[in-house]
């Protein structure tokens, strides 16, 4: 794995910590909705699968949620219901949706700095 995707999961993984109440000794579980398909989504399992290999204090759970729109339309309902995922991949014509979300996102940036990870925007 890149260490630099290994470091923007792990800061993402760790910023998302913080606002995720856990016992001291359960793993810290964090769902992470994609809408990779096929080879994609099998690389994106491996991340996942070699991020949670390589520590014990978290353990992501990536899970395929259909096409762009199908894994919104999920993440809305799941945001207005109370219990949207700790990390959604977004395309691009979803963005502007997302961010007029008020308190549906977090920006990356501010995931970095809550982490005290360097973040060169």
């Amino acid at each position: 794995m890149k260490p630099v995707k290994t470091s923007l999961l792990a800061a993402s993984v760790a910023a998302v910590a913080l606002m995720t109440p856990f016992t001291a000794s359960a793993q810290t579980e964090i769902q992470w909705w994609h809408s990779m398909g096929g080879a994609l989504g099998d690389w994106v399992n491996d991340l996942a699968k070699d991020f949670n290999a390589s520590q014990k204090d978290y353990k992501i759970v990536p899970t395929y949620k259909g096409s762009y729109d199908e894994s919104m339309a999920g993440a809305i309902a799941a945001f207005r219901a109370g219990n949207a995922p700790h990390i959604l991949q977004v395309f691009e014509v979803g963005t502007a949706t997302m961010m007029a979300s008020k308190g549906a996102i977090v920006p990356v940036g501010q995931v970095m700095q809550q982490a005290g990870a360097k973040f060169d925007n």
